[in-house]
């Protein structure tokens, strides 16, 4: 009995995450569609009071698309991804002091350091399921 609620739990979560990515990529195409309609309008400082605002729609934009990747694949390098482009948001949008900046620079760095030096293992690992499902 463990089993089927096991399998069955896997499967309701493996729906929701889809349906989940299904519903932001549906909000990230209309938010897409509704900038590119009024990109006309960059001009007009009533529309658009400046270049931020731009700025700041592409990058949630962007972490969108990055977390349905993240959902999808489910890899470490995809949720290094979405903290990257996370962090480099804020470090571009946000401008309030120069520590807020080091420290995002700082983050920036970790992550990179964390990359190389502690994703090996999980490539490895990754490289190994994907090598054994094609098999099946």
């Amino acid at each position: 009995m463990k089993k089927y609620i096991t399998i069955f739990f896997r499967y309701l979560t493996l729906a929701l995450e889809y349906f989940i990515a299904f519903m932001l990529a549906a909000g990230i195409i209309l938010l897409c569609l509704r900038m590119a309609s009024s990109l006309g309008n960059i001009p007009n400082l009533e529309v658009w009071p400046n270049y931020d605002d731009l700025l700041e729609t592409c990058f949630n934009l962007i972490i969108g698309v990055e977390l349905i990747r993240m959902m999808y694949y489910h890899t470490a390098d995809s949720v290094f991804e979405v903290l990257l482009f996370a962090i480099a948001r804020q470090i571009i949008i946000d401008h309030s002091s120069i520590w807020v900046t080091f420290v995002g620079v700082c983050s920036i760095a970790v992550l990179y350091a964390t990359r190389k030096y502690l994703f090996c293992r999980f490539q490895a690992a990754e490289e190994d399921r994907g090598e054994n499902n094609s098999e099946d």
